[in-house]
């Protein structure tokens, strides 16, 4: 998957269609990032690379780069 594709699913899967979001793009500066959003991001990271974050690897995240590190930079194609 490309990383904008998945900027793309995280940002709708995020409610945060009108944001403009990039991999230096703070998770936890977003407004409405909360509990939620953390589900949401295990969710799509499952359905998508079939890898089970748990609530504490994600809350060692800080950006959306570190989350594409976090599932694994060899998945992305960009």
């Amino acid at each position: 998957m490309k990383k904008t594709e998945f900027i793309q699913l995280l940002k709708e899967a995020l409610e945060l269609t009108d944001l403009n979001i990039k991999e230096t793009t703070i998770l936890k500066d977003l407004s409405n990032y909360d509990s939620m959003s953390v589900m949401a991001i295990i969710a799509l990271v499952d359905e998508h690379f079939s890898k089970r974050l748990t609530a504490k690897e994600l809350g060692t995240i800080s950006s959306v780069k570190s989350l594409i590190e976090l599932i694994g930079i060899d998945r992305f194609t960009d």
